[in-house]
């Protein structure tokens, strides 16, 4: 609610950051809500996003299309990596990865 808030208010005075704003939102929200994305992934994101939102906001260079669709490439990218892997818990994770129960048992007595 904050973040939206937030970018409403932003908006008043730049419609692209508010844009930047809702953006990231939507992100947290897929990456730690729906598909649990694990935080190393989530920071090659976050990198990636702050430099070109960076680079746009300075240069005007990538315009804002360019940096919101390469991260969106980046995202289908991050989420193809983060379903393959054997600890991948996040939504349709019953039919993605059927093996995760028996996953969980046998790393839960590798650490004990």
């Amino acid at each position: 609610m904050v973040g939206i808030l937030s970018s409403v208010l932003i908006a008043r005075f730049d419609d692209s950051f508010a844009i930047v704003v809702l953006f990231t939102l939507a992100h947290f929200f897929l990456f730690c809500n729906v598909l649990r994305v694990s935080r190393p992934l989530e920071l090659v994101w976050a990198v990636l996003f702050v430099l070109l939102s960076a680079s746009t906001i300075l240069t005007s260079f990538p315009p804002w299309s360019y940096t919101f669709s390469t991260m969106l490439l980046v995202t289908a990218i991050l989420t193809v990596v983060q379903i393959q892997r054997p600890s991948y818990h996040g939504v349709f994770w019953r039919r993605l990865n059927p093996n995760l129960p028996q996953w969980w048992t046998n790393n839960r007595k590798n650490q004990a």
